[in-house]
C-alpha cells in the first residue's frame, strides 16, 4: 500500500512568467504545484504551470482510461495564480471532474474572476464553453475540507468527526499579509504534511498565527520573493516593497524554526531574479535553516514510505522519476545545498 505523498512543482515564479536563458535551471512559469495522495490530486493556483500540468493529467488519463479527477484549491485570486486556467486542457474535456475552492476577491466570487479571466475580448472561449463539470465554492477562515469519495467543505465550527485514514484533510488559515488577504493550507494524508503558504509578508518575530499553524510539518512551501536589500530599498533603482505582501527567505525561515518543520522549500521568486539570484537566496537560507531549498520547475518531494503490505512500514525506494536530479526525499537537504540531495 502506497503512503507516499508527492508534490511536484510546475511553476514557482511571481508575479509574471519569465522564459528564457536566465531561468533555466529554477524556471519562469508562475505558480501551480501538484499533490498527489494516494488516487487524489490537488492542484495548489492555476498561474502558467498549470498548462504544463494540464497537459501532463491529460497524457495519464489517456493511458490510464481514467478521467480527469482533481482538487484545484486558490490561494487567492490575483492575476499570477490564475493567468493559466484558461489553458488548462482538462477542462474542454467532457469526463473531467474538477472541484475548485479558493477566495472571493473585493466582492467577487471565484467563479465570476474566473469567468472574467475569459470574458471576451480576453480570451476566444468563454467559461461557459468548458465542457468540464466544475464544482465551485467559497473557502473561509478555518474551513475543513475532507477528499475521500466526494470532497466535502465543512466549517471550522463544526465537530471534525472520526479520522479516515485514506481521507485527505486540508485546513484553511486565512491571512491579511498580502494585499486582499490570502489562504493557506494544511494538507495531511496518511501522517504527513505540507504547508502551503505563498504570497504572504512576515512580521517581527515571525508570523506566529502561520507557525502555530505549521507546526511539526514535514514540508513548508513558503513565500520567498525578495532579496533583504530587494525588499528593504537598498538595491539601486528598486524602492522599498515592504508592503507589498511578500517574504524574504529570513522571513520564510523564521516561520520554518518556530514551527519545527522537517524542510523547508522557498517559492514565488520575484520575476527579474537569473537562476545565480535564487540559487544565492537559498544558500543565505541555508545559514538560518538548514534544511531548505529553492523550488524549481520540475522538482519533486516525496514524503512517506512504500509497503508491500498494509500493515508494513519498510521503505523501499520508489520507481517514480522525474528527470533523474529532480525527484528527491523530503529530508536529505543539508548545509551544501540542494546539490547534497540525493536522487531516487
Amino acid at each position: 500500500m502506497d503512503s507516499m505523498m508527492r508534490i511536484k512543482f510546475w511553476g514557482v515564479r511571481g508575479s509574471y512568467p519569465v522564459p528564457g536563458s536566465a531561468t533555466l535551471r529554477y524556471g519562469g512559469n508562475t505558480p501551480c504545484i501538484e499533490i498527489r495522495a494516494g488516487e487524489h490530486t490537488i492542484i495548489l493556483d492555476a498561474g502558467t504551470g498549470v498548462v504544463g500540468l494540464g497537459s501532463e493529467l491529460v497524457r495519464r488519463s489517456a493511458m490510464t482510461e481514467e478521467p480527469v479527477r482533481a482538487l484545484m484549491l486558490f490561494s487567492h485570486m490575483h492575476h499570477d495564480h490564475t493567468q493559466g486556467f484558461p489553458f488548462f486542457a482538462p477542462l474542454y474535456l467532457g469526463t473531467t471532474r474538477l472541484t475548485i475552492l479558493g477566495p472571493g476577491l473585493n466582492g467577487h466570487s471565484p467563479d465570476d474572476i474566473l469567468a472574467s479571466t475569459m470574458a471576451p475580448p480576453n480570451f476566444p472561449l468563454a467559461y461557459d464553453d468548458l465542457r468540464a463539470s466544475n464544482t465551485l465554492r467559497r473557502l473561509q477562515d478555518r474551513d475543513l475540507i475532507l477528499i475521500g469519495r466526494e470532497v466535502r467543505v465543512q466549517s471550522g465550527t463544526t465537530p471534525e468527526g472520526e479520522r479516515d485514514e485514506d481521507e485527505v484533510r486540508i485546513r484553511v488559515l486565512r491571512s491579511y499579509a498580502h494585499p486582499s488577504g490570502v489562504l493557506f493550507y494544511r494538507i495531511e494524508w496518511r501522517g504527513q504534511t505540507v504547508v502551503y503558504a505563498t504570497d504572504t509578508e512576515g512580521y517581527a518575530g515571525g508570523d506566529q498565527r502561520l507557525a502555530t499553524f505549521s507546526e511539526e510539518a514535514d514540508l513548508l512551501i513558503h513565500d520567498s520573493q525578495y532579496t533583504l536589500e530587494h525588499y528593504l530599498g537598498l538595491l539601486p533603482g528598486c524602492p522599498t516593497t515592504q508592503g507589498y505582501g511578500h517574504s524574504t527567505p529570513s522571513m520564510a525561515c523564521a516561520v520554518a524554526r518556530a514551527a519545527n518543520v522537517k524542510q523547508l522549500a522557498l517559492f514565488h521568486f520575484d520575476p527579474s531574479y537569473d537562476d545565480e539570484s535564487v540559487a544565492a537566496m537559498e544558500r543565505q537560507a541555508q545559514g538560518y535553516f538548514p534544511n531548505t531549498l529553492a523550488a524549481r520547475e520540475g522538482l519533486e518531494i516525496i514524503l512517506g514510505t512504500k509497503s508491500e503490505q498494509p500493515t508494513s512500514r519498510r521503505k523501499t525506494k520508489s520507481k517514480l522519476r522525474v528527470d533523474g536530479s529532480n525527484v528527491h526525499r523530503a529530508g536529505q537537504i543539508g548545509a551544501t545545498g540542494s546539490q547534497g540531495v540525493k536522487s531516487l
